[in-house]
């Protein structure tokens, strides 16, 4: 029943996530917080490997997100017949929205691996709802490949620990490899297995030497990225921007702002909006010109301006609180700690990375922590003492919807 279950929800948003699609490009509201998708819609031309040495668009993903384009390509050249009543641009569209739902299918899995079932309903629901997951599924971009490779893998992570097999292990790293190649900083997720092993077993080499090995995965990703980038010289390597991953890193972080306002808004960014939007409106230093939609302001009261925004940061400062009062926390949370440990790791390890490369930008990024953010929350609240709990998530995950949807509802 709970699989059926999964599967509808899964559904239900991707028939959201490709209704916004055309509302966000009803108003032009698909460039925000430095969204690329003038380079994504040139899939949806098709012959995409044919132009791949002329067109620098293609060039460009294709060096940094190959697993992006592989699939929109694929995706592009399985649904031509539908080409005649279903417009290219929107077929390709529907590839990023079902990708968010599959991620959201993986996030319904992961949170009944360590939830209880009908808790792990509400947040898969939370999950799906959260802004910057339902932004980047109704947008072309490859942030939300990257985010729903993440769920898989956080996923199939948990049912492996539960049970492991080696078969397991190799779905495991396959999907590693994939997120890899779509982009390379997704290695950051073996720190959730690594840490969480040696939390459990130590350095002992039997359990430990299979993480060894998955984490081979990583540059040989990079090796295969930067073998193409060297292997041709398309339009893209003539900018240090576009030409490979090193000299990408160096270009931004010699422009970067560390000043406390800057470190102040990127902490906004990752923590808060990533989940909540602050204000229907996100328009903050737009410059169309460039083809920057804006972002939100960084201003965390924005919150309180609407009282759905402002009961949801309540609700969610309660489920905060009983996670850590004693009346009310869990009293044995030791056979998660590593688990959680993990986690942790692996959304620091994230953070500080887009910190470094790209501040300003990094809601882009965020929504490959999000499921990560709510497993940690999650969690202990689920072990907690708190009676109402399901009534408190059903809560959370209307207001959430409610707020997100002001955002993308709105004329």
């Amino acid at each position: 029943m709970q699989r059926y279950v999964g599967v509808l929800v899964a559904l239900a948003a991707f028939a959201l996530y490709w209704t916004s699609s055309f509302l966000l490009e009803a108003r032009h509201a698909t460039v925000h917080f430095g969204a690329d998708t003038w380079f994504y819609t040139e899939l949806a031309g098709g012959d995409v490997f044919a132009r791949l040495s002329s067109n620098y668009h293609i060039d460009r993903i294709a060096r940094f997100h190959l697993t992006t384009v592989v699939l929109g390509a694929g995706w592009m050249k399985l649904l031509a017949p539908l080409a005649p009543w279903i417009a290219p641009q929107h077929l390709l569209k529907a590839m990023f929205a079902a990708a968010g739902a599959l991620g959201v299918w993986g996030a319904m899995s992961a949170f009944a691996a360590a939830l209880p079932r009908r808790q792990a309903v509400l947040w898969a629901i939370i999950y799906a709802s959260s802004f910057s997951v339902w932004y980047f599924s109704s947008i072309e971009e490859s942030k939300i490949l990257t985010a729903t490779l993440s769920a898989l893998y956080i996923a199939t992570y948990l049912h492996l620990r539960q049970s492991w097999t080696l078969r397991g292990a190799v779905l495991l790293t396959a999907i590693l490899l994939v997120a890899c190649l779509n982009e390379v900083v997704a290695a950051f997720l073996i720190a959730i297995p690594a840490v969480d092993t040696l939390v459990q077993h130590g350095w002992r080499w039997r359990p430990v030497r299979w993480i060894c090995c998955h984490a081979l995965t990583a540059p040989v990703a990079l090796a295969i990225l930067e073998g193409i980038t060297r292997s041709r010289f398309g339009p893209a390597g003539l900018h240090p921007e576009g030409s490979n991953h090193f000299s990408t890193f160096m270009y931004y972080v010699s422009q970067n702002d560390y000043s406390p306002p800057s470190l102040y808004a990127f902490a906004l960014k990752w923590a808060f909006f990533n989940i909540a939007a602050p204000t229907p409106y996100a328009d903050y230093r737009a410059d169309l010109s460039i083809n920057y939609g804006g972002d939100f302001p960084p201003v965390l009261a924005n919150y309180f301006s609407s009282p759905v925004s402002a009961g949801l940061i309540v609700l969610f400062a309660v489920m905060l609180v009983v996670a850590v009062l004693p009346r009310y926390r869990a009293t044995a949370l030791s056979a998660s700690s590593g688990l959680l440990l993990g986690l942790l790791v692996y959304a620091v390890l994230r953070s500080v990375f887009f910190l470094v490369f790209i501040p300003w930008e990094c809601l882009l990024f965020s929504s490959s922590v999000t499921l990560a953010h709510l497993l940690m929350v999650g969690i202990p609240f689920a072990s907690s003492r708190f009676p109402p709990k399901r009534g408190l998530l059903a809560a959370l995950a209307v207001l959430l919807f409610m707020t997100n949807g002001a955002f993308f509802f709105r004329t």
